[in-house]
């Protein structure tokens, strides 16, 4: 059960290293490549793109993860701790709802016949002469999207055990501004 925590705790932040160590690698490779030969790679700049959009997806669920994605909280922060609590399950509840559509329409998004007889122009798996499908671009969504939801069902979980949890004296105090 150890590597499940384990894998539990770092899956987006491992994900996130490897694209984005791809992309600073593959971006500082082709400005040598142009600038230094005078000569570049056919297939970096989509290869980065590729890596920045499933970056960006995989970076959504690791906000969600962490909780630190943008929010206007001025009026929320004004609330007591349960009301606060019972707005996070709400928000939460309509952001998973909305998770599990692109989930939906990100598979059959990928499984529709016109992206699947689709390829990728200079991508090509290493060593044969099979072009990459746009499936592996378009999966993205779904991935990002699944990887979110399952973030989301953690932080429910997390606020529903807040919101059924016996407030004790310290967070009295937090709240009254310690009087």
């Amino acid at each position: 059960m150890k590597w499940l925590k384990l894998i539990d705790e770092n899956t987006e932040a491992w994900l996130i290293n490897f694209l984005l160590g791809n992309i600073v690698f593959w971006i500082f490779l082709q400005v040598i490549m142009r600038y230094i030969f005078s000569n570049s790679l056919s297939w970096s700049e989509e290869f980065v793109r590729w890596c920045f959009i499933w970056f960006i997806w995989v970076g959504v669920s690791y906000g969600f993860k962490t909780r630190k994605h943008i929010s206007v909280t001025a009026l929320i922060n004004l609330f007591p701790k349960k009301l606060l609590d019972i707005v996070n399950v709400i928000v939460n509840l309509v952001v998973l709802w909305c998770m599990v559509k692109l989930f939906i329409y990100g598979w059959e998004q990928i499984s529709s016949p016109i992206i699947a007889r689709q390829s990728s122009v200079v991508l090509y798996w290493p060593l044969s002469e099979t072009r990459i499908s746009m499936q592996w671009l378009y999966a993205s969504l779904p991935v990002g999207a699944l990887l979110s939801a399952i973030r989301l069902i953690q932080n429910l979980y997390q606020d529903v055990l807040s919101l059924m949890k016996k407030p004790d004296a310290d967070t009295k105090l937090s709240h009254q501004g310690g009087k």
